[in-house]
């Protein structure tokens, strides 16, 4: 079926303003939030050493 995933959806709940961030973040290096959960997922199990590439931060002033 056309509308059918391999792996069933995993639900998480950022922040908006976090995950807006994020998905500017993403889109600068030329990939998606799905690919940026997947690439830290392998790394924090161990697969792999490598993080995904990320776009010099923003520094944001401190409260």
């Amino acid at each position: 079926m056309p509308n059918r995933h391999k792996n069933r959806a995993a639900v998480y709940r950022p922040d908006p303003e976090l995950y807006r961030r994020a998905q500017a973040a993403a889109g600068e290096v030329g990939l998606d939030m799905n690919a940026c959960v997947i690439a830290f997922l392998h790394w924090l199990v161990g697969d792999t050493d490598e993080l995904p590439h990320r776009p010099e931060p923003e520094r944001r002033p401190a409260a």
